[in-house]
């Protein structure tokens, strides 16, 4: 029997590729064996030494084992590597350039055409009726092509000739949309390239008249506002790497032109075919005259085609406006000017013709000793080559620059009199062969760490050294021409500024070449190093990754331009004795009152805390001021808290606010418990106002009877997927958790992986880790009374099991550091995760954009066939204190706030002045579902909200999570046996959950006094 038992392990352990679980399990059974010879009264020592001697043998030989299991067709364990192992890798397979979709890039697609593009006059179609098109309406008396979200539109334009066209569209977009439209083009049947896929059509943006004036005094960034007009595009990729408008062939006569919506909706008026424009020379003339045209970037700011470009205020005496005691909007903010097909429109009233020189005030601090490229254009046309992606150079303070052409001579501009727009526009053309290039070593990179992986298993082993170049002929040259190529990139960029030795900006390409190179010259290394690869934190892809992202960010901060003849005009930067007073001046303003300061308040006025940064606080400050106030007379006065967990410490000191706003979701329970915070079910309209929020994100502020808190934001979790990755390999989604299990085998075979949020918790592994596979299993942590704990109970170690085998069986990773990097990489191609991850997917991962989604949380299915996928979800709560003098009037504003009308007005808002990234993930589903968030994203997470629930805080709670975090790790980390680690904390937890009660009054010498309802089932009963 033991024989037996041994034998199965062995190839248990073989089928998973883990030479050190086969050590440990030899360990073992040896001391299985030293136990019963002693029982049996043998000599000890003797026959230690055999048994010694034995394991001695076993270990010298694991290494022919070891690498039997990778073998494909091995007869022998004692079969040599080479013979075992595929025998070598074709290098071509690692450096292939195909694409997992068959669509090619538009660079390999327009490369060698240009004999072939349309040279003729624009053709321009105006008369929608002419085309034949099965989505045909009339809007404002036109006859137009509609198309709305998740719709197709077709269509049929005819060319003249076969040839290569810029097509463009004028359009107008329907509704105060936030998000561009996106949509899919085909033509004639076919998608030409892979950038067709994903093309971007935005709206414009104004500001209003004038800034709005907060009750300190200070202009707050104003909110913009959709100009509902029709604008003029052609076609671009919606990455912007390219300047020039795309081009894509059609042949003579007609073509059928396809367009599916994915977001958002179009209107179409007017179909425009061109050619691809020639841009001459600037001329060489001399410029002369006294003219002087100066042009506020903040203030004089027409058009953005992306609401979030927006002015900002600094204290910087160089600016102008400026002021030393109030917040003036002086310049256009980099951190929002800084993707590439960020556009902005200025007009220009010229007095006189003539020749002028154009300059900027502007500091670009983006790119160490590199320049952000722009695109200038006067009345819609780039006016020569020169202004075509015009690189401006890193500047780290405020710098007066006048443009000028590779000579370093001012470029002329002639100009008619009268009005004009100048328009500046990010792009990143010159970065586009590097970039893919860059994209393209990333790629081959990780196939060579995933034939490393088929070669040694996930887990190398770092005492042995395995010479890779005998099974991969070719890897260290290979390896070297990357380095080479990296080197070359480097080099190529220097040509941007020649001045430096070093650009900063591409300091981890040169990283990631010497890394490269470190791992050629130790080929016996590449094996156990392969983590610097492409899985670790630190690895080559790692840092080829992040320079991708950083290169998206090309912000550059604009506090004015001047059109000038006589250099004498341009502005002098401050000196040495106005800076130093202007410094002094704000310093000693430092010591008044400061902006949204709990002093600085007035005590007839409702107070509200706010856990929110200022931007947050300026918005929600101007709602309240414009709707609120104005409804129902309250004056509120909103203040940035200084610390949530002072609240307790605030209240005893007669110091707390009546309403707090954003605190950590677990914090009322502490607060309440005390006796300090309302129930908010002692109101009549309660039930009405918690109607719209998931009913198991009530739990965590449910004390006795009583709920003492409302859900501000939610933590919402989902699964991530890579949808290139998963139908590459013929995966189907998962829909429980054993459907995850079953595809182990398969990810684990490509060197890749499944995610489980415990693997990113460093040290202890709160609820949202712990408790999911436990309610998917139908347990639950407290009975009728929160006074003895159901750890014990079998569905609760049911669920247990399910969560730590999928680590000590099914060989999950249960250390992730960065998840956001692995996904991105394609090691860990899925896995489940929360907002947060969603919003840095989202918004930092551009080369990842169009090949991964959203799904529902894996769970289990239950006896009525309905897959249970239980999640956590608490984020920020709202609570209002007992002691407040105005109880009414702060639940009349709890109220306002919750309402779906109000958080949609500010989720727009917030999102709308600050960008995509400020996306506001608001508790109530009824609001939540109509913010600007991608449509098909939106339903996931609107359908994984009906299966939030929370674990109650009460008392003691604190230690079940910590040791259901200690069990966890016990089983996972320490080998230890389930049931008696879950038996160990049960003691532990009701031990500390008498004291607490003993604490709080519900029991006295042990007896209980009063029960403690489990806010547990209040979740199943609603």
């Amino acid at each position: 029997m033991l024989l037996t038992s041994f034998t199965y392990t062995y190839i248990f352990i073989s089928d998973r590729s883990t030479i050190d679980s086969f050590y440990r399990v030899i360990l073992i059974y040896m001391e299985y064996i030293m136990i019963f010879l002693e029982v049996m009264g043998l000599l000890l020592v003797k026959w230690k030494k055999v048994m010694i001697s034995i394991l001695v043998l076993v270990l010298l030989g694991s290494p022919f084992l070891n690498l039997s299991v990778y073998a494909d067709e091995a007869e022998t364990e004692d079969e040599d590597l080479e013979v075992t192992y595929d025998e070598s890798v074709d290098l071509e397979d690692i450096v292939s350039d195909e694409e997992r979709d068959e669509t090619e890039k538009y660079s390999a697609y327009i490369e060698g055409t240009e004999a072939d593009h349309y040279q003729g006059e624009p053709i321009v179609f105006d008369d929608m009726t002419g085309l034949k098109s099965d989505r045909q309406t009339t809007v404002e008396g036109e006859q137009v092509i509609q198309v709305g979200q998740d719709e197709t539109a077709s269509f049929t334009i005819e060319a003249p000739e076969t040839a290569y066209y810029q097509i463009g569209f004028e359009y107008k977009i329907e509704g105060v949309n936030v998000l561009p439209t996106q949509l899919e083009m085909r033509v004639n049947d076919s998608i030409p390239f892979y950038e067709m896929r994903n093309l971007i059509f935005e709206s414009g943006w104004e500001n209003p008249e004038t800034f709005q004036i907060d009750k300190y005094g200070n202009e707050i960034i104003p909110q913009p506002i959709k100009i509902d007009d029709w604008e003029f595009k052609y076609l671009i990729d919606s990455s912007y790497r390219d300047s020039s408008p795309l081009m894509m062939k059609l042949e003579q006569g007609e073509n059928e032109i396809e367009l599916t919506v994915s977001e958002g909706n179009l209107l179409i008026r007017t179909i425009e075919l061109a050619g691809k424009p020639s841009l001459g020379d600037h001329e060489q003339a001399e410029v002369t005259g006294n003219q002087y045209i100066e042009v506020e970037a903040a203030n004089d700011l027409v058009k953005r085609n992306n609401s979030s470009i927006r002015a900002n205020a600094s204290f910087n005496v160089n600016l102008v406006p400026y002021s030393d005691d109030k917040r003036v909007l002086n310049h256009i903010d980099a951190d929002s000017f800084n993707s590439a097909g960020d556009k902005i429109y200025y007009d220009v009233d010229i007095e006189e013709a003539g020749y002028y020189y154009l300059g900027m005030h502007y500091q670009q601090d983006s790119k160490a000793d590199f320049p952000v490229f722009m695109n200038i254009e006067l009345d819609g046309e780039i006016p020569f080559q020169s202004f075509k992606d015009f690189p401006f150079p890193y500047q780290s303070k405020y710098y007066h620059y006048t443009l000028a052409d590779q000579s370093d001579q001012k470029i002329p501009i002639y100009l008619e009199e009268g009005s004009h727009t100048i328009s500046f526009q990010i792009t990143v053309e010159p970065l586009k062969e590097a970039m893919e290039q860059i994209e393209r070593l990333t790629n081959e990179i990780q196939n060579l760490s995933l034939e490393l992986t088929n070669l040694i298993g996930p887990d190398a082993d770092r005492y042995r050294d395995i010479n890779v170049e005998d099974y991969i002929p070719g890897v260290t040259d290979l390896m070297i021409s990357w380095a080479d190529e990296m080197a070359t990139i480097y080099e190529e960029m220097k040509t941007f500024n020649p001045d430096k030795n070093a650009i900063g900006a591409f300091s981890e390409l040169r990283i990631a070449e010497e890394q490269l190179r470190s791992l050629a010259e130790r080929p016996e290394q590449i094996a156990r190093r392969k983590s610097e690869l492409s899985t670790g934190t630190n690895s080559v892809t790692a840092y080829l990754g992040n320079l991708l992202q950083a290169h998206n960010d090309n912000g550059i901060a604009i506090d004015r331009f001047y059109l000038y003849q006589d250099e004498a005009d341009i502005p002098e930067e401050a000196g040495f004795f106005t800076k130093t007073w202007a410094s002094i001046k704000r310093f000693a303003n430092t010591f008044g009152a400061q902006d949204y300061e709990v002093s600085n308040i007035d005590k007839n006025n409702l107070q509200v805390w706010v856990n929110r940064p200022r931007q947050y606080v300026e918005i929600m400050q101007r709602l309240i001021d414009e709707t609120f106030t104005a409804e129902t007379g309250v004056k509120v006065d909103l203040s940035l808290m200084p610390d949530q967990n002072k609240l307790i410490l605030a209240n005893a000191a007669g110091e707390a606010p009546d309403v707090a706003l954003g605190v950590n979701y677990a914090l009322p329970f502490e607060i309440g418990i005390r006796g300090a915070l309302q129930d908010l079910t002692e109101f009549s309209d309660y039930q009405e106002v918690v109607s719209d929020y998931p009913p198991g994100m009530l739990v965590p502020a449910k004390i006795q009877d009583g709920v003492y808190a409302l859900p501000d934001t939610m933590n919402f979790w989902v699964m991530f997927y890579r949808e290139d990755i998963l139908e590459d390999m013929e995966l189907a989604i998962p829909d429980t958790i054993f459907d995850v299990r079953s595809y182990l085998p398969e990810l684990q075979r490509r060197g890749m992986n499944f995610f489980y949020p415990t693997a990113g918790m460093s040290g202890m592994k709160i609820f949202a880790g712990t408790m999911p596979l436990i309610y998917q299993s139908g347990g639950q942590f407290y009975g009728d009374t929160i006074h003895r704990t159901e750890l014990n109970n079998n569905d609760t170690i049911e669920g247990m099991r399910l969560l730590t085998e999928l680590f000590t069986i099914y060989n999950i990773p249960y250390d992730v550091p960065s998840f956001y990097q692995q996904f991105r990489d394609g090691s860990i191609p899925i896995g489940i995760s929360d907002y947060h991850m969603y919003n840095l997917i989202l918004n930092a991962a551009p080369e990842i954009a169009n090949v991964w989604d959203v799904a529902l949380v894996p769970g289990i299915e239950n006896s009525d066939g309905e897959v249970e996928r239980w999640s956590t979800g608490g984020a920020e709560s709202n609570i209002m204190f007992k002691d407040t003098d105005k109880t009414d009037a702060a639940w009349e504003f709890m109220k306002w706030w919750s309402k779906a009308e109000t958080q949609v007005a500010f989720g727009n808002t917030l999102q709308t002045t600050y960008g995509s990234e400020y996306m506001w993930n608001t508790a109530n589903l009824a609001a939540y579902s109509e913010l600007p968030w991608p449509h098909s994203h939106k339903q996931i997470i609107l359908d994984q909200a009906e299966w939030i629930a929370e674990v109650p805080r009460a008392p003691g709670s604190y230690l079940l999570e910590r040791e259901l975090s200690n069990a966890y790790n016990a089983v996972v980390l320490d080998g230890e046996n389930l049931r008696t680690a879950i038996d160990l904390a049960s003691k532990r937890v009701n031990r500390e959950t008498e004291r607490k009660l003993e604490e709080f009054g519900f029991m006295k010498d042990g007896a209980v006094i009063q029960s403690y309802p489990n806010p547990e089932l209040s979740l199943n009963e609603e």
